[in-house]
């Protein structure tokens, strides 16, 4: 199998070419690697984004989980991921105290106890796969595609 450095490169295609499809990739092999990582828990890669949200900022709605989200996802899956960390026993749900119409989602002591082993499995999972790159390479990386992402959303 090519590396990803030598396709297009006999085409003349450019960086600019393919960066979208490099940052899938790229995307894809941690989802994969994540994916083996977090089956030991019983959770689907869709199911830790949720799970650290609500153990880092605490007590929300479902609609606030959505939002507070970096990962871009819908609504279908934020319920999803919702359920299955209830019936987990990671997270409970509760009416909200000023909305009758509304729930409120929290991390359980259990949910927040995995989430520690969750935490250092991405750290591990992210140390692997940036390992070719040096710690001011990695900064300058994160702050290009956080300028990309920001000016997508306007």
């Amino acid at each position: 199998m090519p590396k990803f450095s030598e396709v297009g490169a006999e085409s003349g295609m450019t960086i600019l070419d393919d960066a979208g499809r490099f940052t899938i990739a790229a995307g894809r092999m941690m989802e994969r690697d994540g994916t083996e990582r977090f089956k030991k828990y019983g959770l689907t890669l869709s199911d830790v984004a949720p799970l650290a949200r609500l153990v880092q900022l605490g007590p929300m709605t479902p609609t606030e989980l959505l939002e507070s989200s970096v990962l871009l996802t819908s609504a279908p899956v934020v319920s999803h991921s919702i359920n299955r960390l209830e019936q987990a026993g990671l997270a409970v749900r509760a009416p909200h105290q000023s909305d009758g119409r509304s729930t409120v989602v929290e991390a359980t002591d259990e949910g927040r106890a995995i989430f520690a082993d969750l935490h250092r499995e991405i750290l591990e999972l992210q140390a692997a796969f940036f390992a070719p790159l040096t710690d001011r390479e990695i900064g300058e990386l994160r702050s290009l595609l956080l300028r990309c992402l920001d000016a997508q959303l306007g």
